[in-house]
């Protein structure tokens, strides 16, 4: 792909990315079904740290960019698109069936400390309501970007499962998820993007 190409990428990338969490976001609201809550005394143990935001989000979504970046043409791009919003479409059938919610206590933290990453924090909260939590979407797409930059540039394979790593140490350390929800979300992504390389 030349520049104007890959700026295209780019701004196709953001556009889905936004687009894709408008059904996430429908799916937190729906109260079809009561939620379930899986507290366990390892989340007890988690202490909570808001600086682990800029991971959570920060690191976050350029990652999926760079995934982006990392596809040779669109006819991958395509594909690659396809293989994310199947991952969409799992998750948000988990949201809407089977809902987990994280206690609304979590979220009842002093806010002296770290004021600027727990400013960040607020903002996250703000859009990402308690029923977000298993599989964790956050980990699930981590695992995926992770599996997608190493197919396409098999050097960055050495960092392995860094960053699906550090997305998931930072959702539970801004108790965004139980310790429960950050390895099913693994699984689904990994299972999503071999289960689509294979049968796609």
């Amino acid at each position: 792909m030349g520049l104007f190409d890959r700026i295209l990428e780019l701004f196709i990338t953001v556009v889905l990315i936004v687009g894709g969490y408008q059904f996430y976001f429908w799916a937190q609201r729906q109260t079809f079904f009561d939620a379930r809550y899986f507290e366990t005394k390892w989340d007890q143990k988690i202490n909570f740290d808001p600086r682990w935001v800029w991971i959570y989000s920060g690191l976050y979504y350029p990652m999926i960019l760079l995934a982006a970046l990392s596809v040779p043409t669109w006819t991958e791009f395509a594909y690659t698109v396809g293989c994310f919003l199947t991952l969409l479409a799992i998750q948000v059938t988990f949201f809407v069936l089977w809902p987990v919610a994280i206690p609304g206590h979590w979220r009842d933290v002093p806010r002296l400390a770290h004021p600027r990453s727990m400013q960040m924090l607020d903002m996250v909260w703000s859009y990402d309501k308690l029923r977000n939590s298993l599989p964790s979407m956050h980990v699930s797409v981590a695992m995926m970007v992770d599996l997608t930059i190493g197919h396409n540039w098999p050097v960055a394979g050495v960092v392995g499962l860094a960053f699906p790593l550090l997305i998931a140490i930072s959702a539970l350390k801004t108790k965004q998820h139980y310790c429960v929800d950050v390895i099913p979300g693994a699984i689904l992504g990994a299972a999503v993007f071999f289960g689509w390389h294979h049968f796609v």
